[in-house]
């Protein structure tokens, strides 16, 4: 995998800071929330002859964990099932946010998108020619873990209890809320009057165990750690308790999508695959994980992820991008005052790729 940083994204595409901000004010915008013709071109418009397979430039906003690998580990491994050539850890490039990963795909320099649903909703929001075509991430193990003296959701409006949060429009803000609106809260984030703003799990993880906060959202091996130093429980979970939530999922520009149905379709057909494949046995994840992430888990976070994933909806084993989800993302986004249109599921989606990748699956 290739890492790129905001300015060695500006050295590579040749923009300029001011090129940047003339490409519909994505900057701001994504600020708020929180990479040879063979690889590159088109396959040609849909109709006009045999559909081409390409390899995609596939660019991806955070490094892939345990509990989202399908995003990479369906084209490496499961993509040539499907048409696509042969694909490497080198043929991902991790950028270092948000606003980097969409910038490189508005200017070219990647054509596949892999980022938070939320994220994705906010670029289509603000009229950027954007549409989602397959998840990678249902849900994931983050959870609200707080020390003994919190004891209940109530608690953390209560002027009292010091809430570590990640920033507005954020990621982590989002699975925060949807956890809060699960358990009947009455109140968002936004609404808890002594939060303090970190925007690394790694950080909060430090925070909590060290006292500095008293509640904050992270993942499950996270809380375990952070429990090493303080009695530390939990008082909510994103998996099994928000049903319809869309963690992650992989968008492109309409245009490239247009004319790239098939190569769409056949990324969203391998990571279905593996889904299936990593879900169906521990031996065949752990294998995934020890190839494919430069930092595994240890044996038994491994398995504690595992457990969570056999026994919830975390990897998209049969597509899963029903309206339901995505309108609650939708309307979770809305109440969370993020997004701002009319956005309705037909807007957000380009169901072709999923329905192409389900003729391949069933072929």
């Amino acid at each position: 995998m290739v890492d790129v940083n905001r300015r060695e994204f500006l050295r590579r595409s040749g923009m300029s800071a001011g090129g940047l901000a003339a490409l519909g004010g994505v900057s701001a915008l994504l600020a708020a929330c929180g990479d040879d013709e063979e690889e590159g071109g088109s396959q040609g418009a849909s109709g006009s002859g045999e559909a081409k397979i390409i390899k995609p430039k596939i660019g991806l906003s955070s490094t892939p964990q345990a509990t989202y690998l399908p995003v990479i580990a369906g084209p490496i491994m499961a993509g040539t099932q499907f048409g696509l050539p042969a694909m490497t850890i080198d043929d991902f490039t991790i950028f270092d946010s948000s606003t980097t990963v969409s910038q490189s795909a508005l200017s070219g320099q990647i054509q596949i998108v892999g980022q938070s649903t939320m994220a994705q909703l906010l670029l289509i929001d603000k009229g950027l020619p954007f549409k989602i075509f397959t998840p990678f991430s249902l849900s994931d193990d983050f959870v609200i873990a707080a020390s003994k003296d919190v004891t209940s959701i109530a608690q953390l409006k209560d002027g009292k209890t010091v809430v570590g949060s990640d920033s507005p429009g954020g990621a982590g803000t989002t699975i925060f809320d949807a956890m809060l609106k699960a358990n009947n809260a009455g109140f968002l984030v936004a609404d808890i009057p002594k939060k303090v703003v970190i925007e690394s799990s790694g950080e909060r993880t430090s925070a909590l165990g060290s006292g500095d906060v008293d509640a904050t959202v992270i993942h499950i091996p996270q809380a375990t750690q952070a429990g090493e130093q303080r009695d530390i429980h939990i008082l909510a979970r994103l998996y099994g308790e928000v049903p319809n939530f869309l963690k992650e999922s992989y968008t492109a520009r309409s245009d490239w999508l247009e004319e790239n149905v098939e190569t769409a379709a056949a990324v969203t057909a391998s990571v279905i695959q593996s889904s299936r494949d990593l879900k169906a046995s521990f031996e065949a994840f752990n294998g995934a994980v020890q190839e494919l992430m430069e930092e595994p888990p240890s044996d038994e976070d491994l398995k504690t992820l595992y457990d969570i994933i056999q026994q919830n909806d975390i990897f998209p084993v049969d597509g899963n991008l029903e309206d339901e989800r995505i309108q609650y993302m939708i309307d979770l986004g809305k109440e969370e005052g993020l997004l701002k249109t009319d956005l309705t599921p037909d807007k957000v989606v380009d169901r072709r790729p999923m329905e192409r990748a389900m003729e391949m699956l069933n072929g």
